[in-house]
């Protein structure tokens, strides 16, 4: 099986540039080092910081989601068979024990389960890498648009034609 949708993929150190200079949402993940992003999986890892937290001095779980979404995002992305034209359709999360201290090691690892030609599915797990407590498992299922121009479309679909 050939991949249907052919374009460049990111490397991290592209990623990493995008999150650093970008004005977007992607910037609240401006502290994130993106360690790898090939074959379909991902790795970064992150120190916790008072930004990262909530009222309770917990990871706040926004940013976990965020960052879930941008890493298996790539991640899929990367697969042989992934594209980058793809929306969210659900995720789903567990979280085990979200109370990392401030300068805590946080790693994520994101993988790719399947790229299929309409839908793609990642998990993704994260570590406190100073306990090796688990914080959070999560899944992340895509929907993957389809790019290709449509050529059975009538041009003037939307003029009156009297």
């Amino acid at each position: 099986m050939k991949p249907f949708i052919t374009r460049p993929r990111m490397s991290a150190q592209e990623l990493m540039s995008h999150i650093k200079n970008t004005k977007i949402f992607d910037r609240v993940l401006s502290k994130v080092n993106i360690l790898s992003v090939e074959k379909g999986s991902g790795l970064a890892e992150f120190i916790v910081e008072e930004e990262h937290t909530n009222s309770m001095g917990q990871l706040n779980t926004g940013f976990t989601v965020a960052l879930t979404d941008f890493l298996t995002s790539f991640s899929f992305s990367s697969h042989e068979f992934g594209n980058n034209y793809h929306v969210s359709v659900d995720m789903n999360f567990s979280f085990y024990k979200p109370e990392a201290k401030l300068g805590d090691i946080i790693v994520v690892e994101a993988k790719t389960i399947k790229a299929g030609r309409s839908m793609g599915f990642a998990e993704v797990i994260m570590k406190n890498k100073n306990t090796g407590d688990l914080i959070m498992k999560g899944i992340h299922n895509m929907f993957v648009l389809n790019t290709q121009p449509k050529t059975d479309v009538p041009q003037d679909i939307h003029t009156d034609n009297k």
